[in-house]
């Protein structure tokens, strides 16, 4: 279950490990693909370029409202980490609602004991970890194309199996409709911002929400609902403080590990 979502300052704890990851030495580095015909220094450019935006868009008048598909996104990839997880679990994934607040919701049952906690630890693993594969796979130019044909294509079948809100079908639709001549018919160095945005987006997801993870309730529409670190924290007994952190702490391995393989190590002699 995922609450409003807003941006936060500690957001720029991601990138910052981002940069600290790119000036450190690749010290007896294996010799990694070659970045593409296309100059390294312009693929790194294109990175660079998605994380200005996604920390600077935000804080201008109407940057949000630019940043607001990829935020939708986000939620959509959190609430899919609940949902698939429960399927992992043995369970039934019901339904996927999203809000125009960037709020949004998983239904799903047949989850039982530690299955409780691998779904709601789902959802917030699940931004990062999707966010630092298209982060690695949408870094070349032969590959973006299909990165992002790959996450229209997910957001389609999730429309037809899952998605079960007037919203959330009109909003991720126009989402995916837009994806796909982008992957077919822009110029490489577009769809290669454009997965590295996306990717960024969903890692910071995670640590945009890291209020929330650190949370035990949150209130919706009236109602007190456990957050789901407190939810972990039923199953698992130690303090929804303790998987807050474990998590974070994970999220941003995978944010640093997938831009060190994206764009450190090919680069490193």
């Amino acid at each position: 279950m995922q609450p409003p979502g807003k941006v936060t300052h500690l957001q720029c704890v991601v990138v910052s490990a981002m940069f600290v990851s790119a000036v450190l030495p690749a010290q007896g580095a294996v010799s990694a693909p070659e970045l593409t015909d296309l100059q390294a220094s312009r693929l790194v450019t294109l990175f660079w370029l998605a994380v200005a935006a996604s920390i600077i868009l935000p804080r201008l008048p109407f940057g949000r409202r630019l940043l607001y598909p990829f935020a939708l996104l986000s939620t959509w990839v959190h609430e899919m980490g609940h949902g698939l997880a429960a399927i992992a679990v043995g369970g039934r994934f019901h339904r996927l609602e999203i809000y125009p607040n960037l709020g949004g919701q998983a239904l799903s049952s047949g989850v039982y004991g530690v299955g409780r906690a691998i779904v709601s630890a789902g959802g917030l693993l699940g931004p990062a970890l999707a966010g630092g594969a298209i982060i690695i796979s949408g870094s070349r130019q032969q590959t973006a194309q299909w990165i992002l044909t790959f996450v229209a294509a997910a957001v389609f079948l999730s429309l037809v199996a899952f998605v079960r809100n007037l919203y959330g079908w009109l909003s991720l639709g126009a989402i995916a409709l837009v994806l796909v001549p982008i992957a077919l018919y822009a110029p490489v160095e577009a769809r290669i911002f454009l997965a590295q945005l996306i990717g960024i987006q969903f890692c910071l997801a995670c640590w945009g929400s890291l209020d929330y993870m650190f949370t035990k309730n949150f209130y919706r529409d009236g109602r007190v609902l456990n957050s789901d670190t407190e939810e972990i924290a039923k199953v698992l007994v130690l303090p929804y403080w303790f998987w807050g952190g474990l998590i974070a702490l994970i999220s941003l391995g995978v944010v640093v590990g997938s831009f060190y393989l994206a764009w450190v190590l090919p680069t490193a002699t």
